[in-house]
């Protein structure tokens, strides 16, 4: 008997993959790290077959002969200034020569590295060594020597060279200030493969020298890792390998140098011009600087840049070439004579840039407009007017036109009232904003004698005298003034600095353990105090007008619309506009003082060339790490040496949080404000007021100065020129829960009186604890007030905190003059221009 089969209940058929490709996974191991170009991809969604594949095969064959042209062209490029151009021959190669210890002497190192490659010894003109090299290379090689202890000499000449040499002692351990010249070096940027360590001498003994070379290594790749080894310049094996490499090898450039034209001066001369504008005891003309040009070219429409000298106009530019290259052939054959200037760029006025810096604000123009005196128009057809019946008014009464008088004591002269202010001209008011005590002014003038004044009265205008019938009385305190010794002087000032550095230590100590807090006023209304912040909801999105309240100095400042799109568009006209790398030119540049001139021709002289605007005045913002070696605080606003590129600046700059995402604006462009430079890993933003600069990663270095020596604080790169940007400085008030019942606490010591309490009633309170809140209603008189939180509050220990902003604007920026730097190395180096 059959028996009865059930279906079955737990027959399972599972969908069938039908996907057109295979998994993810199964598609990366098949690719096996091959990537898909993203024109390939285009290709395959416009269409498919073995059409497109035969155009995808084309368009990789045509991109890799672009890609080979593109390369060969760069490397044409790179040689063309040292290979030669146009028939001018080959342009010398510039060394810098560092000594990091006291007993290296940077000359001597020199004669020694030429003398023991077998060279002929070096020639010194024009503040350079010059040595020619012998065939086959036919190169020629310029050293640039800076002093030890000259940092900003040392920085101009690595600006300058092609390769940087580093003078090391076996003997003595390099320098703090060499160590200072490293770091600022590693910062502004060295070309990788450029930089040659030698040692002036090694030990005898292999062991000995293993050793010596092992440790200076290290020391060195630990500012260079691209340094391979230690030479010897006693070596001739090892000198010779140094000088071969400086004439066969090619230099590698920095895309922020290779953006602008730079001309290492070989000859320098001054032409005196007469001109009215001068300062006492000096003299303008035009600076004549030959040498050959570098990175992009020169075009006598932009401006250039005199190290410590500010910025000049280019009257043209002529050809200079060498008495070997003076008899030139054309393309058909024809032998030229180069006997007088040739003109290679002229300046044109409409096209040129002007030395105008700063912006005309709108209020100046409509001054400047303002009609306060009557025209010759005016005054040659006044009696046409008089005859037509349109009377003028009537001159006034003798003695009733208020004369201009003056006390002053007697004696005094005319010239000398001129600059006697008046009592009711203003009140001075310190850092602080608080007025001067006039209390501690005069203190103990009460207990000292009475001195008498004889006053007289004097007529400004017509400069006649009247003595007054009253004498005025003085108080003296009886004590004869009189200099302290110098040496009990500079005791009494270095005590001064130290007291006032160990202040300084507290403040940025206080300010990291609280940052922000501060103390409710006792003696003033709080809504007083803070007039002039604000409380805002959301600090990272709460939005805030840029362009309301601005300081007067922001209607100086020039602005884009889009700074990095405008720096894409002039770097690339420069290098397409002007006289080519690799020429060698005369400079003719406008408006020189003398003293200028003195030290150009006195010293290695290295000329910027600018590009288009760059003398504008903005509100550039800068990244900065700080340099951990340096210890001391830096405050805002405090006063800084600021290297950005190739110019000099003295600021006093803003320090702000560096905010991630959109370009480093965040969602509003809205910024805290550092009180100090914090240490640590995370960068800071300085701002300040100066001109515009363009390019790609230009590098910015902050110097301090320390007595007679700079030290270095930070370093970092430009990150845009932004007047929009808001740095706002905030401060929170800090209040204790008295009571706490579920939501609502009970809130004192934050404010002293009612009044504050109802002013800052819509701003939101927090506390140390995450709890958001508002105040409800005041209780009492003394300042204590209930407010209502978003959750009950833990406990009493717990702190209630108010958080007001205000926008904070920097100081103006002014050039680092050459007179500092002098003052600041201590030597004469001018000597007497014809």
């Amino acid at each position: 008997m059959e028996q009865h089969h059930h279906r079955a209940s737990l027959t399972q058929t599972n969908k069938a993959f039908k996907a057109k490709h295979s998994s993810k996974g199964s598609l990366r191991d098949a690719a096996k790290g091959r990537t898909s170009r993203q024109a390939e991809r285009a290709a395959q969604r416009l269409g498919g077959g073995k059409t497109q594949t035969k155009a995808g095969k084309a368009a990789r064959r045509n991109q890799a002969k672009q890609v080979q042209a593109n390369k060969r062209a760069a490397l044409a490029a790179s040689t063309r200034v040292l290979s030669g151009f146009k028939g001018e021959g080959k342009a010398p190669r510039v060394i810098a020569v560092l000594a990091l210890t006291d007993d290296i002497d940077g000359p001597a190192l020199v004669r020694d590295l030429l003398i023991g490659a077998g060279a002929s010894e070096p020639t010194h003109s024009a503040s350079l060594w010059h040595a020619e090299m012998t065939k086959p290379s036919n190169a020629s090689l310029q050293f640039i020597t800076p002093k030890h202890g000259d940092l900003l000499g040392a920085l101009d000449a690595c600006q300058a060279a092609d390769y940087v040499v580093l003078g090391l002692s076996e003997e003595q351990d390099v320098s703090a200030w060499g160590e200072n010249a490293l770091r600022c070096l590693a910062s502004v940027g060295i070309a990788e493969g450029s930089v040659r360590a030698i040692v002036k001498s090694l030990p005898e003994t292999t062991a000995q020298s293993s050793g010596v070379r092992k440790s200076l290594l290290s020391f060195t790749q630990h500012f260079f890792p691209s340094a391979a080894r230690i030479y010897s310049a006693h070596v001739p094996s090892e000198a010779a390998n140094v000088l071969r490499s400086f004439v066969e090898g090619t230099p590698k450039g920095l895309a922020w140098r290779e953006s602008r034209g730079r001309l290492l001066a070989e000859d320098v001369q001054w032409e005196a011009v007469e001109s009215d504008d001068v300062m006492e005891g000096s003299s303008k003309g035009t600076l004549k600087v030959t040498g050959t040009i570098r990175g992009a070219p020169f075009s006598a429409n932009r401006l250039v840049h005199l190290q410590g000298h500010g910025d000049f106009q280019l009257l043209k530019i002529t050809a200079a070439p060498k008495a070997d290259a003076r008899r030139r052939v054309n393309g058909d054959g024809m032998t030229l004579e180069n006997n007088g200037e040739e003109a290679l760029s002229v300046l044109e006025p409409d096209e040129a840039d002007d030395l105008q810096s700063t912006n005309v604000p709108d209020d100046e123009e409509l001054l400047q407009q303002e009609q306060t005196w009557p025209t010759e128009d005016e005054l040659e057809h006044a009696p046409e007017r008089l005859s037509d019946g349109q009377m003028m008014p009537p001159p006034a009464k003798p003695g009733t036109t208020p004369k201009s008088l003056k006390r002053v004591p007697k004696g005094t002269s005319t010239y000398q009232a001129a600059w006697i202010i008046d009592e009711d001209d203003g009140e001075y008011e310190n850092e602080a904003g608080s007025e001067v005590d006039s209390d501690r002014m005069s203190e103990g003038s009460a207990r000292g004698e009475e001195e008498t004044i004889d006053y007289e009265t004097l007529d400004t205008e017509t400069g006649s005298i009247h003595p007054d019938s009253v004498s005025a009385t003085a108080p003296s305190t009886g004590v004869t003034f009189k200099d302290l010794p110098m040496d009990i002087e500079d005791e009494q000032y270095r005590t001064y600095l130290a007291d006032r550095q160990k202040e300084r230590d507290r403040e940025a100590r206080t300010d990291r353990e609280f940052p922000d807090e501060v103390d409710t006023p006792m003696d003033i209304p709080a809504r007083e105090r803070f007039a002039r912040y604000r409380g805002l909801k959301s600090f990272r999105t709460s939005p805030w007008d840029p362009y309301e309240n601005l300081p007067r100095d922001y209607a100086r400042c020039f602005m884009f619309q889009d700074y990095k799109q405008m720096s894409r568009k002039i770097t690339a006209r420069a290098m397409q506009d002007g006289v080519e790398p690799g020429t060698r030119v005369t400079l003719h540049i406008a408006s020189v003082p003398s003293y200028a001139a003195e030290q150009a021709a006195a010293k290695p002289f290295l000329v910027f060339g600018l590009l288009q605007h760059e003398h504008k005045m903005s509100v550039l913002n800068v990244t900065t790490q700080r340099n951990t070696e340096y210890e001391a605080e830096i405050k805002s606003k405090d006063e800084l040496i600021l290297l950005l590129g190739p110019r000099r600046f003295s600021i006093r700059p803003l320090f702000s949080q560096h905010t991630q995402g959109n370009a480093g604006k965040g969602s509003t462009n809205v910024h805290k404000f550092e009180r100090f430079l914090r240490h640590g890993a995370q960068s800071t933003i300085a701002t300040a007021y100066l001109p515009l600069t363009f390019g790609v990663n230009i590098p910015a270095i902050l110097l301090k100065q320390d007595g007679d020596e700079l030290q270095l604080v930070g370093t970092g790169s430009l990150l845009s020129a932004d007047p929009t940007r808001i740095i706002a400085k905030r401060v929170i008030l800090t209040g204790h829960p008295y009571k706490i019942h579920k939501k609502t606490a009970t809130i004192r010591y934050m404010f002293f009186n009612q009044a504050d309490v109802d002013y800052f009633k819509p701003v939101q309170l927090k506390t140390k604890k995450g709890r958001t809140g508002y105040i409800k209603e005041s209780l009492g008189t003394h300042g204590y007030m209930k407010a209502s939180f978003d959750s009950p509050l833990q406990d009493q220990t717990d702190t209630v905190c108010l958080s007001l902003y205000k926008r904070c604007f920097p100081k103006w920026s002014t050039l680092w003059s050459a007179e500092e730097q002098q003052a600041i190395t201590g030597a004469d180096d001018t000597i007497e221009v014809d």
